[in-house]
């Protein structure tokens, strides 16, 4: 692996990327550093780990997809909408809302305007990972950081990381998260090998595939290239056969399954797009040498 073509592309055009790592095979094959590498917040790559902690939690009997929120938190003023919403809908995005919000608490998440029926149209949003996260706790009685300590963290050699929490003492869920370009990469290995980590199986294979291939459309709502080719828990759906996970300012873990493949990026830049598709460009060739 060449990373040069990639860093000269993303210098050429000014992008503030801090590291990039490759994965192939299940070593690294190369990685470039901006800047030196230390945890920063990787915004909402942060709701891909709440969809593996949902995983779990559904492989330990303690919450199912057809979970409805407001029999885990009633609201005081009923709404047939909310009465509907489920944690598949949260999964997917699909609570049925349309107006983007950071919830700082669970009052506030409860307090959110659905406009049409859960299901039915596709927004991303920051209140559905909370609820996910909110779900969990009363599911499991652990916050979802710590859920995730011995469960995954601890296991893929990713030791005590900082994740925020609400003003009501929920881990945020949707955000908040701080991890390093080579524990994003690793996280990627994770998912490529299926939720199976030096042989031991942490989260279902069957709960990977589900959760990375498109549970919905994204359309109309993200027009988009690469936003624009559907969802599924928690992960959007790539072009060439890959998935990522996606964050603000350039958080990027791009899965390619059929190569066998990770590419981590860190980045503090608001103009993102170009980044992935300087992964195309530029990595993507590289991967399919043999």
């Amino acid at each position: 692996m060449d990373l040069g073509p990639f860093v000269r592309g993303v210098d050429q055009l000014k992008l503030k990327v801090e590291g990039v790592t490759v994965v192939q095979q299940g070593r690294e094959s190369d990685r470039y550093r901006w800047i030196d590498e230390k945890r920063r917040p990787v915004y909402s790559v942060s709701k891909s780990f709440c969809s593996i902690a949902a995983g779990m939690a559904i492989d330990e009997g303690k919450l199912k997809l057809s979970d409805r929120v407001t029999l885990a938190f009633p609201r005081e003023n009923p709404d047939p909408y909310w009465d509907a919403l489920t944690l598949e809908h949260l999964l997917t995005m699909n609570m049925g809302h349309s107006k983007f919000s950071r919830p700082r608490s669970l009052k506030e998440a409860l307090s959110c305007e659905i406009s049409r029926e859960p299901g039915s149209y596709f927004f991303y949003d920051n209140t559905c990972a909370f609820l996910i996260s909110a779900m969990l706790t009363r599911a499991t009685g652990q916050k979802l950081r710590d859920y995730l300590l011995d469960r995954l963290f601890s296991p893929l050699g990713i030791s005590d990381p900082i994740w925020e929490e609400s003003a009501d003492g929920y881990t945020v869920g949707a955000t908040g998260l701080e991890l390093s370009t080579s524990e994003m990469a690793i996280f990627g290995n994770f998912l490529l090998r299926r939720g199976n980590w030096e042989g031991k199986q942490l989260v279902p294979a069957a709960w990977i595939d589900a959760a990375t291939r498109t549970q919905v459309p994204t359309l109309p709502a993200c027009k988009k290239n690469d936003y624009n080719l559907g969802y599924g828990y928690q992960f959007w759906i790539c072009r060439h056969g890959a998935f990522r996970c996606d964050g603000k300012n350039g958080q990027f873990i791009v899965v390619f399954p059929a190569l066998d493949a990770v590419v981590a990026i860190n980045s503090n830049e608001k103009n993102m797009e170009p980044i992935l598709w300087a992964v195309w460009d530029h990595i993507l060739p590289q991967l399919g040498e043999r």
